[in-house]
């Protein structure tokens, strides 16, 4: 059982992160900060040459600046929101470094995606960039919430009513990031701010996750044991009996 000083409830938390059955290797990062509340995955980008070294940096530098705001706050903590925009800032903060350390306008080395949250108060505060994502698994409900948004092209088309969510799911234009860590500067995360109570459940992961098993089975998969090591372990096994694509990530966090 966890706690952290700025969150109302005691909480349990897990992730893990797999290869996957077609990778050479794994570009895959995750983020386990539970004194920080913060949590978190990265997905470096495959078709860049160093995918990987923006995910890694990812999981350094994150609460690295997590922890740097925090030591600022005033004796009474933010609300929610604040904490939110200062979230945000961070990410920012780490996408502008990498492309100014080795991309530009034209040629890109490095890039990641990030899906992270951060417990406050009785909010989760979720943080995004690019299309991996985080969930909500109410208590009480069958089927999981989309916190995040995918910053992708088929995500902007079906917000826009122009495809349903399993066409977007199909599409080749779910490959094609809008935004990402590394992106030209300004970076603009989204944040999203959500209440939580004891039963529910927080699922982040990366497209080889949620690519690969539906939705309800995920839900399913949540409610299927009461220790986070072995939901994460089913999580995994299922995405690489349904092929194992892509490298595998998932962050599962259940409030208590």
């Amino acid at each position: 059982m966890m706690k952290t000083d700025y969150f109302q409830y005691r909480f349990r938390a897990a992730g893990k992160v797999d290869i996957g059955k077609k990778r050479q290797s794994n570009q895959d990062e995750i983020i386990l900060e539970p004194d920080l509340g913060l949590f978190g995955v990265s997905d470096g980008m495959g078709g860049l040459e160093n995918g990987g070294v923006a995910s890694a940096f990812v999981k350094k530098g994150l609460p690295l600046l997590v922890n740097e705001c925090r030591t600022q706050w005033p004796e009474t903590p933010p609300p929610p929101q604040e904490v939110g925009d200062q979230l945000g800032e961070c990410v920012r903060a780490i996408s502008d470094h990498l492309f100014e350390d080795g991309n530009t306008e034209r040629f890109f080395r490095y890039g990641a995606t990030v899906a992270g949250v951060m417990l406050h108060g009785d909010k989760a505060v979720f943080v995004s960039l690019g299309d991996s994502r985080g969930f909500v698994l109410r208590k009480y409900k069958r089927k999981m919430e989309q916190i995040t948004e995918d910053m992708n092209l088929a995500g902007i088309l079906m917000r826009a009513g122009e495809m349903t969510k399993e066409e977007a799911m199909k599409s080749p234009l779910s490959s094609r990031l809008t935004a990402f860590v590394g992106m030209a500067p300004p970076a603009v995360p989204d944040v999203f701010v959500t209440e939580v109570r004891p039963g529910d459940r927080i699922l982040l992961c990366s497209d080889g996750l949620y690519g690969m098993v539906p939705e309800q089975e995920m839900a399913r998969i949540l409610r299927s044991s009461r220790n986070p090591d072995r939901v994460c372990r089913r999580l995994i096994d299922r995405a690489n009996e349904y092929g194992g694509r892509d490298n595998i990530s998932a962050v599962y966090v259940r409030i208590m």
